[in-house]
């Protein structure tokens, strides 16, 4: 049975079916060998013969198909969560809910599998009747949050985007008002990413992250009702020993912020620090990302889904410092980050701030949050001296785009934009399409994660409006690796960022390769990323501060040649000095912060 379950799982379905009929043969009774065997032929294209073998196990007294689609349930996640193959995934569970339409659990899965593997149409369809069949307002924030998703991703339908986000603020608000001590943490533990759309959509972080607080602070003591937090037991004096710092993520591997986060590995003080790295939601494939980093630690762990079992062991491991780099990208790390596994809880880098009531600092810098942020953040701001972000730089390989490919003539000036569909906010579209039109021979290159048709569709909807020929668009598709993406920046004049919520990783990518950006700077997070990043690499040119400065810069950089080539020196001259790129003192800037933390910690 062991061996035939370890091919199934390697999709070796037709030889596990043959070990599945032995085992049939000698236990006819174990109901499990027939529901695996059906499934061998389901994900072989036999759906018939997956149902006859099926129905064999079914008590003709008592029909019930309960305990077979929850059998079909739990495989699904095992092919979707951990081994990363959603569309075996979504096919189990396409044959699940048909089994049993109206499972909530089933519609759940199913759709957030299909938001993995863009599949946005279904994803929506799906969650639309999860929602409908609960009257439970936990599921409903749940359905709405992936239909916020799915249309995100998309990008096209902001109408229905702005839509959803209030009916999701109305949903949230009331969940907090009136259901404090009434719902399992079984349905509120995946909760605390529904507020995850605000950034996108509107730059107002009073309103913001006072609905988040609110969101994570109610999760978090639904949770500790049921599951007892870690109480720590004080040092008074300061132990000559190595801190012991733990990192928390999903994202440690080929990833943006494993891209970003490496370097701090690499060049910690390993005398003063013991470093533990926690891979959670980990996944058994191969990368070089991830390997790097743990190669740098004292301890890695590849852990899985269980909250429990995760903060268990970092307590376990007596960590003195808690980074969270997640935030409420993964409702899990904030679940393990509620249950305080480690005396003093951080956040970094992954997102803003989460708002888990057990978090003490959030680490920013003198930029990226205005002077005023502390008025709604529940962590205590730590403000690093210069920058929260710093690299030593990035690989690139060669370009595989030309401008005479895309059939953009020579002595062109070439936009470039290139973000997901989640930033493509329509206001912004707007004013990056005026610059266009501003200026003379100019295209925009746009490039992104969204589908490409509905891409197409509104940015031609707004280039109408604007009144601009959309011969002066070009849209690629995403390159096969990030080494090409970085290196085919190179076509570009100026690079154009997207608000309410501005790149991070891109733009550190287009300073490295020296291009002239432009940037309009808001009040959250989100949209101060690309100006700390370009003040910490030593130019100003291109920050903006209003929607008219935004336009004024893009269409200056691009009629000017002189500005650009004076940018791209300064660039180029920045990488030997400016505090963006020298990761070996943002390392020790962080190591400083953990250690003031500490000393806090045991005089307080």
């Amino acid at each position: 049975m062991d061996k035939a379950v370890d091919l199934f799982y390697i999709n070796k379905f037709a030889d596990a079916a043959e070990l599945f009929q032995e085992v049939i043969d000698l236990e006819p009774e174990t109901k499990i060998s027939y529901w695996y065997l059906g499934l061998c032929y389901l994900l072989q294209g036999e759906p018939d013969e997956a149902q006859m073998t099926w129905w064999l196990t079914i008590d003709e007294s008592y029909p019930s198909t309960k305990e077979l689609t929850g059998f079909l349930g739990n495989v699904a996640r095992e092919f979707g969560l951990r081994l990363n193959r959603l569309d075996i995934a979504t096919d189990i569970l396409r044959v699940a809910v048909d089994l049993e339409p109206e499972s909530l659990d089933l519609l759940r899965d199913l759709s957030r599998f299909l938001l993995f593997d863009s599949k946005h149409s279904e994803c929506i369809a799906t969650a639309e009747v999860y929602s409908q069949l609960s009257d439970n307002l936990a599921d409903q924030i749940f359905a709405n949050f992936l239909i916020q998703n799915a249309l995100l991703k998309d990008g096209n339908d902001w109408t229905r985007i702005f839509e959803v986000g209030h009916l999701q603020i109305d949903f949230i608000q009331n969940l907090v008002k009136t259901h404090s001590k009434i719902l399992p943490n079984s349905l509120v533990n995946r909760l605390y990413s529904s507020t995850f759309f605000l950034s996108y959509v509107r730059d107002e972080p009073l309103k913001n992250r006072t609905i988040q607080n609110q969101l994570s602070q109610f999760c978090a003591e639904t949770l500790t009702r049921e599951l007892e937090s870690y109480v720590h037991t004080k040092s008074t004096t300061l132990e000559d020993r190595p801190l012991k710092i733990g990192y928390l993520s999903h994202c440690l591997r080929s990833h943006s912020v494993g891209w970003l986060a490496r370097w701090i590995f690499q060049h910690h003080d390993r005398e003063q620090f013991k470093i533990y790295g926690y891979f959670v939601a980990d996944k058994p494939d191969i990368d070089a990302i991830r390997d790097k980093i743990a190669s740098h630690c004292d301890q890695v762990y590849q852990m899985g889904f269980e909250a429990e079992v995760i903060a268990k062991q970092i307590n376990d491991d007596d960590i003195d410092i808690l980074v969270d780099l997640d935030s409420n990208t993964l409702d899990l790390s904030c679940q393990v980050m509620a249950l305080k596994p480690a005396p003093i809880q951080v956040t970094w880098l992954g997102m803003d701030a989460s708002g888990v009531p057990s978090i003490d600092y959030f680490i920013a810098d003198p930029y990226v949050l205005p002077d005023h942020a502390q008025d709604y953040y529940a962590e205590k701001i730590w403000r690093l001296p210069n920058t929260y972000i710093a690299v030593d730089g990035f690989e690139v390989l060669f370009p595989t785009i030309h401008r005479s490919l895309l059939d953009i003539p020579e002595g062109a000036i070439v936009y470039f934009t290139s973000q997901s569909g989640y930033k493509r906010h329509p206001d912004t579209i707007k004013l990056q399409l005026q610059i266009i039109k501003a200026v003379p021979h100019s295209f925009l290159i746009i490039k992104g994660t969204a589908n490409q048709e509905t891409l197409k569709t509104l940015f031609y909807e707004i280039g109408e409006e604007v009144g601009l020929d959309r011969d002066r668009l070009r849209f690629l598709p995403m390159t096969k690796g990030v080494l090409e993406h970085r290196a085919n920046l190179d076509i570009a004049d100026v690079v154009l960022d997207t608000y309410p919520y501005n790149g991070a990783t891109t733009t550190m990518e287009t300073l490295w390769m020296c291009i002239p950006m432009v940037t309009k700077v808001g009040q959250q997070f989100a949209a101060r990323n690309s100006y700390t990043m370009m003040m910490n690499a030593g130019i100003t040119e291109g920050i903006a501060w209003t929607d008219k400065e935004y336009v004024e810069w893009g269409i200056r950089l691009g009629r000017d040649e002189n500005l650009r080539k004076q940018v791209f020196w300064k660039l180029k001259e920045s990488r030997k000095s400016s505090p963006l790129w020298d990761a070996k003192q943002f390392t020790k800037d962080m190591e400083n912060a953990y250690q003031q933390m500490w000393k806090i910690y045991c005089h307080s």
